[in-house]
């Protein structure tokens, strides 16, 4: 499921990247132009909005799991700290895409 939303979240910010002007003074208007605009620009949009909102809450479900069966006792709490590192640069990812608008 997660490799599932990575892909969904990779595919439509490349499509939503193709129209997207980084300036701050044209952001916003930006933004506009793919809702109003592209054609689908608005389900793009909400696809990736709504698809960041779900790979979170996958992730949350696998850390759940994980907690529950052991996954950070010996011999595996390497695996559990490189898991965390992911974890952590994907929030930082996800507030940076988060701003960028």
């Amino acid at each position: 499921m997660s490799g599932l939303c990575l892909v969904l979240q990779i595919v439509s910010g490349i499509f939503l990247a193709m129209h997207y002007v980084a300036d701050a003074a044209l952001a916003f208007g930006c933004v506009e132009y793919i809702m109003t605009d592209v054609k689908h620009g608005w389900l793009i949009r909400y696809i990736h909005a709504n698809g960041a909102s779900v790979f979170f809450i996958v992730v949350y479900a696998h850390i759940v799991k994980a907690l529950y069966y052991g996954g950070s006792n010996k011999p595996r709490q390497y695996i559990w700290f490189a898991g965390i590192i992911i974890f952590i640069l994907m929030m930082a990812t996800a507030f940076i895409g988060y701003v960028l608008p």
